[in-house]
């Protein structure tokens, strides 16, 4: 076997949204099949402020419901849902859950998980949006996507936990919560109610298990487990979205490490269990991971980026946009070399949700609005 015969099936042995079987090496069509010209391309408006949109930071089409795009929005800790999305018959939902001001207080990503639910991570240090002072009992937040109880009260727990704390307590539509993971700028699913996150305060990436949830709008997060990587390597950059994508494959972990200005690989598979960590929530695990293998998948500098922050993988391409500069890049997820781009110029640009090579999904954080990119007709 060449080594061009090796290279070609190694790029196409990477599976399904993550990494599928049809790898593009000659450019996405979405981005201008290579021209970089913005006359070979379109944007659409699919949301604007009209539909809610607040500062949208990220967004995640639901897999489980055709056409249904969720948008984050760190504004007013809210998330803004369009139905038939793209279509002539496209309509949106505004929700704010009850308890926002903790469980989603600004939030700044968004990954759907097991059947029935989705992950939120919020870039706080928990203050109740200002009505108290920073105490770090903050990290990600487990959801039910089903529209009839999210950002819903669920009369039975405030009952219960008003009569539990003799005053009226309403936690919202929240699942489960694990605290550990402050100024949380990132966050992928891998499996059940495992995530992973990016704790923008330590500068680490955390797996957080929320195992089985407490249910609807109830407080007992007793049983979730964090393990802290890398602790110190990664860096934040203040109100900027720092994509993740677990790669269902291979394992491997790519993140937008925003503050370096490079795109990460972690190996979940390695490493071994560590020291205890202080913990914030009585009854949780919390603990170090030594001696995981990660690398440079690529640097910043090298790709004319400056902010890389919204990451998708799909087909074996790697998607990077850059919130300084507007620049949308395609990688080969093999050795981070660039397949495409497009210099869009248009700042602000932070998640992206990647349908194919034909439509890609954009939010625009300055001007509050989604957008959809494919080839000019």
């Amino acid at each position: 076997m060449t080594a061009l015969t090796l290279f070609a099936v190694l790029f196409a042995c990477t599976a399904d949204k993550d990494s599928g079987d049809d790898a593009v090496i000659d450019g996405v069509a979405a981005l201008g099949a290579n021209s970089n010209d913005m006359n070979a391309v379109r944007f659409d408006l699919i949301g604007a402020q009209s539909d809610g949109l607040d500062v949208p930071r990220d967004l995640e089409f639901n897999p489980e419901a055709d056409g249904e795009l969720w948008v984050v929005n760190q504004g007013d800790d809210s998330v803004s849902v369009f139905k038939m999305t793209g279509t002539d018959k496209q309509s949106s939902i505004h929700i704010v859950d009850p308890f926002a001001l903790h469980f989603m207080e600004e939030v700044s990503s968004i990954a759907f998980g097991a059947p029935g639910t989705f992950g939120t991570c919020q870039e706080s240090r928990n203050t109740y949006n200002g009505q108290g002072s920073p105490n770090d009992f903050m990290g990600p937040t487990l959801w039910s996507s089903d529209l009839n109880f999210f950002g819903e009260s669920n009369p039975e727990a405030v009952e219960y936990l008003s009569d539990l704390f003799g005053y009226e307590v309403d936690l919202g539509s929240h699942l489960d919560m694990q605290h550990e993971s402050p100024n949380c700028v990132g966050i992928a699913w891998e499996r059940d109610n495992r995530y992973w996150v990016f704790d923008g305060k330590e500068g680490s990436i955390d797996m957080v298990d929320f195992h089985d949830d407490h249910g609807f709008g109830y407080d007992d997060h007793s049983d979730g487990e964090t393990a802290t990587w890398l602790i110190g390597e990664v860096s934040r950059v203040k109100d900027v979205h720092s994509g993740m994508v677990f790669d269902h494959t291979s394992n491997l972990l790519y993140v937008a490490d925003t503050g370096n200005n490079r795109i990460l690989v972690l190996d979940t598979t390695s490493g071994e269990k560590g020291d205890n960590r202080v913990k914030m929530e009585p009854g949780t695990q919390h603990y170090y991971v030594d001696g995981a293998d990660s690398w440079d998948l690529a640097l910043g500098a090298d790709l004319g980026l400056v902010e890389p922050s919204g990451l998708d993988l799909v087909d074996g391409v790697l998607f990077v946009t850059d919130h300084a500069n507007g620049s949308i890049v395609a990688l080969n997820v093999q050795d981070g070399s660039e397949i495409d781009r497009l210099d869009s110029g248009m700042v602000g640009l932070m998640g992206i949700e990647v349908r194919n090579m034909e439509e890609i999904y954009l939010v625009d954080s300055v001007a509050n609005e989604v957008l959809r990119l494919s080839a000019a007709e």
